[in-house]
């Protein structure tokens, strides 16, 4: 036997014993690894093989409160998603991918070379973008691009309500409005895709996907009613463009229960594309501004300027002062208590009624309120002191917001009682050098046409869930009485003879009981002042069902500045539209013009000769642009068979509906008399349509709209207006 140097034998032993100690760190870890954090271990390698794709939730959809039309809505579209290490000739790839998608080179690439596991290339790709790039990769052998599911927010009647409803950003998170104060509602819980790949990052053969279902978000529907909503926009539209206004703000209320049934300013913006500016001035130099200038122009659009932009309400608010004298006993309302000398002496200040010139005497307080008269309101205040004053303007809740379910309401703005003046208490008791927004206006109103009670604003009428696991009603939001019926009563009454026989005549409506208030406010003083013209109405007086506020901020078209003239037609129209689309019955005929009307025939199919008769039979004539062939008949006519029209009215007549139509300017009547109105509309081969009698307040086409001659121009007069 050979012989074993001791140094050998003690070199084997020492590897012998690595050798051992080495197995029993690889038993060890072994052990580690499949028993003690098996879990561990087993989450790791799930995570390297496989990734999982988000799948969206379908954001919940608004509707309005006919829960019928919907206002906002996700639609089903394609992302497209990319895995980058598995993406082989990733130049030729990319250069690809920016075609088919029309995206920058370098963005693609970008993309294409990063090193994470996946990346959100594009969202919301159409159909023939997606089409295209599946015939590619499958032409090619494409790996590393996915086309997922993936939503968009889409808004159906474009501009309509946008304020309110607000909009989403490229990731379906609501940004403004509705959409930012009700997103946990209407989110939902995304699913995802879960798919199994090798170490190269490509899918493994063999493997199903699993697909975890998305919940989708709460739908929402509003007290909002799209039709009044139209209505409503259509009017502060055209009484924006045409007074050459800042803005306009108009708010409609139920006001038993406190629904908002339309609320929206002018000028809007398209929440499809709500990052393009809606100024035609500001978009020519939009390149040239820095990002906090487009920053602060795209807030200042976007802004819900009903609840977020708070001015000097003007004699609307004169309401309120009425109450605390009924309320406190001051005066009722109809004893001749007030004189108005023109001007009234405050401390060092002389505060002039708007009529100084012609001072309106003594009066009682509901004359006070018919005439928009600042003396009655100033001596009211002034037997009441500064501190019972203020218990009222707390109780209307205008020291605070209404607490509508919208995002960005401002406070009132009112003298801090303690340090308030008599000249505050006085400007204060005529709606000046206070502010609150045109929502805080509708809400006192509200109060006037309830029984007196104060309501809190709402939008939102209901929550639910898709498979009705889930739903909350909101019914009503009735929060304190603030006035005894019979002074509401009494101050509705008041409302009714200011439009009868005050100063709100211009609000006068067809067939329904109207009250209102008249509001000229000045903003600032001197030579920085500005105005905003205002009205508030409420009809019908024997069931109020509609309260209707419309301010007009900084208007600068020829028709001035006074609420009257401005914004009671306004109110008055989008009253009585509303009223006839709730099928709310008239409760008595006006007659609407001296000179009767009478239906247009249908003269399709006549010959020229022939036509001409069957007008002269009604009292029109016939007027064509193009000279008849002999045995020509007509195949079109303006304004069509059944239209109503005044005698001596005109009818286009043409003999293919294909026939150019000649265009006209509408004419500027208004302040003109009916009489001169309809010598103007007859020389640019226009019909009239008159509403009232006297001079001509409100027309519509608006002044120099482009319209086809032999139509019809509505026109509404009211008899000779004091303007407050």
């Amino acid at each position: 036997m050979a012989f074993v140097p001791i140094s050998n034998k003690k070199r084997i032993l020492v590897i012998l014993i690595f050798c051992l100690i080495a197995f029993l760190v690889i038993i060890w870890k072994l052990i580690d690894i499949q028993v003690i954090n098996a879990a561990h271990f087993q989450e790791l390698a799930y995570s390297q093989q496989t990734k999982e794709r988000e799948v969206e939730a379908k954001r919940g959809t608004i509707y309005d409160t006919t829960g019928t039309r919907v206002l906002a809505q996700s639609v089903s579209t394609s992302k497209i998603v990319l895995y980058p290490v598995a993406i082989d000739n990733k130049e030729e790839v990319g250069k690809k991918l920016s075609e088919i998608l029309e995206m920058n080179l370098d963005t693609v690439m970008n993309k294409v070379n990063k090193k994470s596991s996946s990346e959100t290339l594009a969202t919301n790709v159409s159909e023939e973008k997606v089409k295209l790039l599946l015939e590619y990769i499958a032409e090619k052998d494409v790996s590393g691009i996915k086309v997922d599911e993936d939503t968009t927010r889409v808004y159906p009647y474009g501009t309509m309500l946008s304020h309110t409803l607000g909009f989403t950003g490229t990731d379906n998170q609501g940004l403004y409005g509705l959409e930012a104060y009700y997103d946990e509602e209407l989110t939902g819980v995304s699913g995802k895709i879960v798919g199994s790949f090798d170490g190269n990052g490509n899918e493994t053969p063999y493997t199903n996907e699993q697909y975890v279902d998305a919940q989708d978000g709460k739908d929402i529907i509003l007290s909002i009613d799209a039709t009044i909503q139209s209505i409503a926009e259509k009017y502060i539209t055209k009484a924006c463009e045409e007074n050459i206004a800042k803005y306009v703000n108009v708010v409609v209320m139920r006001p038993s229960t406190g629904e908002v049934l339309a609320i929206a300013s002018a000028p809007t913006f398209d929440p499809n594309d709500p990052f393009t500016i809606n100024d035609s001035d500001l978009a020519s130099k939009w390149n040239d501004f820095t990002s906090e200038e487009k920053s602060a122009y795209l807030n200042a659009m976007w802004r819900n300027k009903v609840i977020s932009d708070s001015a000097e309400p003007g004699s609307s608010f004169k309401i309120v002062t009425a109450t605390a004298a009924l309320e406190e006993g001051i005066t009722d309302i109809d004893t001749k208590k007030f004189n108005c000398a023109g001007t009234m002496q405050i401390d060092k200040w002389s505060i002039k009624c708007w009529r100084y010139y012609n001072p309106h005497g003594v009066e009682s307080l509901r004359e006070g309120i018919m005439n928009s008269c600042n003396p009655v309101f100033m001596q009211v205040s002034s037997m009441m002191g500064i501190e019972k004053y203020n218990k009222y303007l707390e109780a209307f809740n205008l020291f605070g917001k209404t607490g509508i379910d919208l995002p960005g309401e401002t406070n009132g703005i009112m003298h801090d009682p303690k340090t308030m003046t008599n000249v505050d208490l006085a400007t204060t008791s005529f709606g000046q050098t206070i502010q609150i927004t045109t929502l805080q206006t509708a809400v006192n109103y509200c109060a006037v046409a309830n029984g007196g009670y104060l309501v809190t604003p709402y939008v939102v009428k209901e929550i639910k869930s898709k498979d009705g696991s889930y739903i909350e009603k909101t019914d009503s939001k009735v929060v304190k009485q603030i006035m005894s019926e019979s002074t509401a009563a009494d101050i509705l009454s008041a409302l009714e003879d200011t439009v009868n026989s005050g100063t709100a005549k211009a609000a006068k409506i067809s067939g329904y009981r109207m009250a209102g208030k008249t509001a000229t406010a000045e903003i600032g003083r001197g030579a920085d002042s500005t105005y905003m013209a205002g009205f508030a109405g409420i009809a019908p007086v024997n069931n109020p069902e509609l309260v209707c506020v419309v301010n007009i901020m900084d208007p600068q078209g020829p028709a001035g500045h006074q609420g009257s003239t401005l914004c009671g037609p306004v109110v008055a129209s989008i009253i009585e539209e509303s009223l006839r689309y709730l099928d709310i019955a008239p409760e008595y005929a006006i007659e609407t013009s001296t000179t009767q009307e009478k239906a247009v025939p249908n003269l399709k199919g006549m010959t020229l000769e022939e036509a001409s008769v069957a007008l002269q039979n009604v009292g029109m004539s016939i007027s064509a642009d193009y000279a008849f062939d002999e045995g020509s008949v007509i195949n079109d006519q303006n304004p069509k068979a059944g239209a109503s029209l005044m005698e001596g009215s005109i009818v286009k007549v043409y003999k293919t509906e294909e026939e150019e139509k000649q265009m006209v300017a509408v004419p500027d009547v208004r302040n003109l008399s009916t009489s001169a109105a309809e010598n103007a509309m007859k020389k640019a081969e226009l019909n009239l349509r008159i509403i009232g009698s006297g001079y001509v307040l409100m027309q519509d086409p608006s002044p120099l709209d482009n319209i086809q001659k032999g139509s019809i121009v509505t026109v509404k007069c009211v008899d000779t207006l004091e303007l407050p």
